[in-house]
Order: structure tokens, then C-alpha cells, then sequence
């Protein structure tokens, strides 16, 4: 079995999802493979930085800046319709 298929299988462990091979069997090759070992610490530490975004969400001043794009800080507070058509 190659990396590659190990990695798909410990990235589905970290999802929480099925990994489709014993528990037991990952962890030997991560204990084995130094390649594995290093993408494995790599692949945890971007899941939790991904999961910590999710969990606070976007800043209150990346918001202010979106919806003011969008329109939500015009005069009549909400955004365009959609895109406009440009008159030639």
C-alpha cells in the first residue's frame, strides 16, 4: 500500500469519517513513516486552524467591509438586486 493511500485514509480520520482501514494499521505506517508522521502533524495543525475559523467566524470588521461591498450600507440598507446591465 502506498502513502497515498494512507493519507487519504488518516484525512478521513480526521474528518471523523470512516477511514476504510483498522485504526491499528494507520497508526503502525504513521509510526513507521517519517513522511506520514510529518504530513499527518501538518494535516492536524491546518484542521484545527480551520475548525477554530469556523467556530468564531469572520471578524466583526471583515463583515462591516463585506456588506459595505455589497451594498448593505447604502441609503436604503440592503444589497443590489444583482449584477446591473452597462448601457452603451
Amino acid at each position: 500500500m502506498r502513502c497515498a493511500q494512507f493519507r487519504t485514509a488518516l484525512s478521513a480520520r480526521l474528518d471523523g469519517e470512516p477511514s476504510g482501514l483498522p485504526e491499528v494499521r494507520l497508526d503502525k505506517h504513521v509510526a513507521r513513516c517519517a513522511s506520514c508522521r510529518e504530513w499527518l502533524a501538518r494535516a492536524e495543525q491546518l484542521h484545527g486552524r480551520v475548525r477554530a475559523g469556523a467556530t468564531d467566524g469572520p471578524s466583526p470588521e471583515w463583515s462591516a467591509r463585506l456588506l459595505a461591498r455589497l451594498g448593505e450600507g447604502g441609503p436604503e440598507g440592503r444589497a443590489p438586486d444583482g449584477p446591473r446591465s452597462v448601457e452603451r
